[in-house]
């Protein structure tokens, strides 16, 4: 992401996360749709994320009211088929009280591994389906999204399932 706003400067390996809501303000208040491609796509991937409640925030004080309900309507969209209580794979372990390497051990694999699949983009359903055996649960769906950013919920193979109890 490069922006170059007002007083604020962010390089080229600057991420969403990192740039604060004074950054956002500046880039969604530029109308330049195209520095907000990623930030979108952030909050597509994350609707109840920490970057999409930046946005909410920010969204009340846009100078444009019509970016603003545009925003607050892409906000909606994105969590529409997303509960407010889902969590990411790091935000459930620390739900069951277990720590990375508990988890490791009981997949037969290193920390740094679960540290890598818990920040994975694209993890495996194998793995996946591991790690929530790992923590004594049983994966039934899966919530995925279209291009469109429209969810999807799909149903865990049932084999898939089998394999994984097995081991």
């Amino acid at each position: 992401m490069t922006a170059n706003l007002r007083h604020l400067d962010y390089g080229p390996d600057a991420c969403v996360p990192d740039v604060g809501a004074a950054g956002l303000q500046a880039i969604l208040d530029s109308r330049d749709v195209t520095a907000w491609r990623p930030i979108l796509r952030h909050v597509r991937d994350d609707p109840w994320g920490p970057v999409a409640r930046r946005v909410e925030q920010v969204v009340e004080h846009l100078e444009s009211y019509g970016t603003a309900a545009a925003l607050r309507a892409w906000v909606a969209r994105c969590r529409a088929g997303l509960p407010a209580d889902a969590r990411t794979l790091a935000e459930q372990r620390d739900a069951e009280g277990r720590s990375q390497r508990q988890v490791a051990a009981a997949m037969g694999i290193s920390q740094a591994q679960v540290a890598r699949l818990e920040a994975a983009t694209n993890p495996t359903l194998r793995s996946l389906g591991r790690y929530l055996a790992a923590l004594g649960m049983r994966p039934l769906a899966l919530v995925a999204l279209d291009e469109d950013g429209s969810p999807r919920t799909i149903r865990w193979p049932a084999t898939a399932a089998a394999r994984i109890r097995k081991r």
